[in-house]
């Protein structure tokens, strides 16, 4: 890999989710998720709210005013998956927060999961941040996550595999009409690329652990509490190096043990992934496309 590749793997993922963005990612009524949020608040006795948006992204997290309360609501993907997923979150979250980790808990009772129609809601406590960690934030980053992965290392719970992920971004990549916004010439590095790197993971890696399953910087919270990692929804098992991948270059020589090669190979594979979803919906938004270039010409680097 070229000097270039590594001025591009020192940003890490660039705060972009790589595990959700993979699945489709239909818009969700926002209204109605309010309104869901409102009438969960009401049955459980906490009064009239006010929920206003704090992000839109594969799930919405909302601040419930005057509570200092976020409500997290899935409505984008199957009810059942959603409600494992939320389940799976709260049980990962809470066995790590027991363990004194670098974590947001969640509500002791009342952190659901909740479910109305079409949405999964769980209940956070809102944490004051000044700011996602940041490329700066690299030795931190690394620290910080392997206290969670030394921390998960107990969890009884069962987790999915990490291939999960990977599969369904060869799904996307085979669907000519998810993929059509593609260049065949792209389209076939894209394919090529993904099909090298997955074998050349699979042949190396071992050792499957609990893992956050998306730890990128965007999912690191800095502020008065100290670091502390969020968003474990997507908690899966597989090599520590899947998970270090999502984080910046900098990072990567604070993991003690670890195979170097193979986060890079991991580094490069989700890098392909991104850039297949982010192309598949490539007119959602303005980061997304800024997103689906960036993995785009990434990918292009490994050919040379």
């Amino acid at each position: 890999m070229g000097a270039k590749s590594d001025q591009q793997l020192r940003g890490g993922l660039r705060k972009v989710s790589f595990s959700r963005i993979l699945m489709n990612m239909s818009r969700p009524n926002f209204h109605d998720e309010i309104a869901v949020v409102s009438t969960i608040c009401r049955n459980l006795g906490l009064g009239e709210v006010t929920p206003t948006i704090l992000k839109k992204a594969h799930h919405t997290t909302l601040l419930i005013s005057p509570l200092t309360i976020v409500a997290r609501v899935q409505s984008s993907e199957p009810l059942d998956a959603a409600r494992q997923r939320a389940i799976r979150e709260v049980a990962v979250a809470r066995h790590l927060a027991s363990r004194s980790a670098p974590v947001v808990a969640p509500l002791v009772d009342l952190a659901g999961p909740h479910v109305i129609a079409d949405s999964v809601v769980t209940l956070w406590p809102y944490v004051k941040h000044e700011r996602t960690a940041d490329e700066a934030d690299a030795a931190l980053a690394a620290t910080t996550l392997a206290s969670v992965h030394e921390a998960l290392l107990d969890y009884g719970g069962e987790l999915p595999p990490y291939t999960l992920a990977l599969d369904r971004c060869w799904a996307v990549l085979v669907d000519d009409g998810a993929s059509a916004v593609l260049s065949r010439h792209d389209r076939d590095l894209l394919k090529t690329q993904y099909r090298r790197l997955r074998h050349e993971v699979e042949e190396v890696a071992s050792n499957w652990v609990p893992l956050h399953g998306d730890a990128h910087l965007g999912n690191l919270l800095l502020g008065e509490r100290g670091p502390l990692w969020t968003d474990f929804e997507d908690a899966c098992r597989g090599p520590r190096e899947y998970d270090i991948a999502g984080l910046p270059l900098a990072a990567w020589s604070h993991f003690r043990d670890i195979d170097q090669a193979l986060v890079r190979r991991y580094a490069d594979l989700k890098s392909v992934c991104v850039a297949v979803w982010c192309w598949a919906n490539i007119s959602h938004s303005a980061e997304i496309r800024e997103a689906a270039e960036y993995h785009l010409h990434r990918v292009q680097e490994l050919a040379f």
